[in-house]
């Protein structure tokens, strides 16, 4: 009977400790979208907030959350690259999200970084990348 407590005591730790371990695997969404302002990167640690675009329509938002949506967490060392652009996404209760943007050529993944915790690395399929740049550009 002790020996089976312990093993039940044993599999439900290594649960636990396997549990706090887990990675999303996509980006997390807060709240519904209000509106995404993107602004040309300066690099790692903050937000450029010098914005040359800001998204508020429901059509394009839908596009960017289909994007986030789609992510997949890397491995890949991203802190070697210059991220691309910055994309403050607010949220209808006021929350937001800063990423940095690392945006692959035509045909390429781009990459999504969560400002502040660069080592959540986000990939995007090139068909994304293809939607990425004919938004912004």
């Amino acid at each position: 009977m002790r020996n089976i407590f312990l093993l039940l005591l044993l599999f439900f730790s290594a649960l636990t400790l396997i549990g706090c371990q887990s990675q999303s695997k996509e980006m997390m969404l807060l709240d519904n979208v209000s509106s995404i302002s993107i602004s040309e990167s300066k690099g790692y640690g903050g937000l450029n907030e010098n914005y040359f675009a800001s998204f508020n329509q429901d059509e394009i938002i839908a596009e960017f959350e289909e994007i986030f949506k789609n992510t997949e967490v890397t491995n890949q060392d991203a802190t070697y690259e210059t991220p691309t652009y910055d994309i403050l996404v607010r949220y209808e209760n006021d929350a937001t999200h800063g990423l940095h943007l690392i945006l692959g050529d035509e045909g390429e993944e781009s990459l999504f970084i969560y400002v502040g915790n660069e080592n959540n690395i986000y990939s995007v399929s090139s068909e994304a990348t293809n939607k990425l740049r004919k938004m912004i550009d």
